[in-house]
């Protein structure tokens, strides 16, 4: 389990970030991040986004991304999502490996 800091990319100078690798369960990332996700596998993915809230007493279903063969997908990572500690947590299906992950935070 990795607890996956954000990289402050809100320099005009760029930024220096770090590529995460996927795993099966238990990474997690600070909610209100913005993500970008990176397909490097001939198969098709699926990063699922554990939600931590509910809205009016009725859990929320955690969020899916589906990631095709060599695809890239961007996209913020919402402040309710996070639990107690302000993290949500990330699984990958299949071969976690090859989804590769920048977080991108300070914008």
């Amino acid at each position: 389990m990795a607890d996956h800091a954000s990289t402050d990319v809100a320099s005009s100078v760029g930024a220096t970030v770090t590529e995460r690798t996927g795993a099966a369960t238990g990474d997690t990332v600070p909610a209100g991040t913005l993500v970008l996700w990176r397909n490097t596998g001939v198969g098709a993915h699926t990063v699922t986004l554990t939600t931590n809230n509910t809205a009016g007493d009725l859990a929320v279903a955690d969020r899916t991304i589906a990631l095709a063969a060599g695809t890239n997908k961007a996209g913020r990572v919402p402040m309710e999502w996070g639990d107690a500690n302000g993290r949500v947590q990330v699984a990958i299906d299949a071969t976690a490996t090859e989804v590769k992950y920048y977080v991108l935070g300070g914008i």
